[in-house]
């Protein structure tokens, strides 16, 4: 499989790095911790909320997401559930501190709720769970991208679970722009009152369900956008990319919705350009991440060409 810009060399060395043996020798490395300590918040849900206030008085705001364990069983799905039920509470809890520019939000991974590995009514009942909880406490949740295989189980427990409810849920969900089905997603989503994150990069992804032409990508992006700026809740965008920043803000400003974007980016990448947008009035929100499985999400942000130019820039001492 080739993703948009993914040297296929470096996906075969990314596989190798990912193995038991290489893994545990590298976990400690003195690079490798480096690069944990500006990616990730910490072990602890404490720090992953210390960190995202911290956000707030450069104007930022901050979703955290546990890094939980693959979902393979029963004990490891309600292990997930617990982690991200603790991740809503401890963003409730947080609520008043006064370095928080708004409420702290919650982000997770569809398959830590055990999509791909349970069936759709447990998935349900299980996303419910945490929606409720997040209602209680006003705190938003987002979903980040589900496997290819998976996307139509998760955009059908999330639209069921909206029909169903006499009010608006808050309930975020994240599209890839550049899987061929993105842009009748962003319609579907954003017809029904859904909010939508999208996603330019993403990881590896066969080039039958994804465009593998940087510049495709890049007008499958577009496309998406513009569907979510012409109508519909509010649209979160969520790429470094200078060019599709700039069309973004052109968009919105055609619109009539330069300030009704939020661009969402990840803890330790390009952290000036954060502050800089915000100082700019710009809604700018950075995923939080947290947990002791963080050499997986490192693994994962490597998969993104623009991220890994900064993960390699830490691991050779110039973070």
């Amino acid at each position: 499989m080739t993703p948009v810009g993914f040297d296929p060399a470096r996906g075969a060395v990314l596989d190798v790095l990912t193995t038991a043996p290489v893994r545990r020798r590298l976990e400690r490395s003195a690079p490798l911790v480096a690069a944990r300590d500006r990616f990730v918040a910490g072990p602890e849900v404490d720090q992953a909320v210390e960190v995202a206030l911290g956000l707030g008085t450069t104007g930022r705001r901050a979703s955290i997401q546990p890094l939980c364990r693959p979902v393979v069983d029963e004990a490891t799905r309600r292990e997930a559930l617990a982690r991200a039920l603790e991740a809503v509470a401890a963003a409730t809890a947080a609520k008043g501190d006064p370095r928080a520019t708004s409420p702290l939000g919650v982000v997770l991974v569809p398959a830590a709720l055990g999509l791909g590995s349970h069936p759709t009514s447990t998935v349900r009942s299980a996303l419910e769970e945490v929606v409720g909880r997040a209602a209680d406490g006003v705190v938003g949740v987002t979903l980040r991208t589900a496997a290819t295989e998976h996307e139509d189980d998760l955009h059908g427990c999330v639209e069921a679970m909206w029909a169903a409810s006499s009010q608006p849920l808050p309930l975020r969900v994240s599209v890839l722009a550049r899987r061929h089905r993105g842009e009748h997603d962003c319609a579907r989503l954003s017809d029904l009152g859904i909010p939508v994150r999208l996603v330019r990069g993403g990881p590896r992804e066969s080039a039958r369900t994804a465009w593998s032409d940087r510049h495709e990508a890049d007008l499958a992006y577009v496309r998406c956008l513009s569907t979510l700026i012409a109508a519909g809740p509010r649209p979160m965008v969520a790429t470094h990319d200078p060019a599709l920043l700039e069309v973004t803000d052109a968009l919105a400003e055609h619109r009539g919705r330069a300030h009704d974007i939020e661009y969402q980016m990840y803890l330790g990448a390009q952290p000036e350009r954060q502050v800089l947008a915000a100082d700019a009035g710009q809604t700018v929100r950075v995923l939080v991440p947290y947990g002791r499985e963080w050499y997986d999400y490192l693994a994962d942000l490597a998969e993104r060409p623009a991220t890994l130019r900064r993960l390699v820039g830490v691991l050779g001492g110039q973070g």
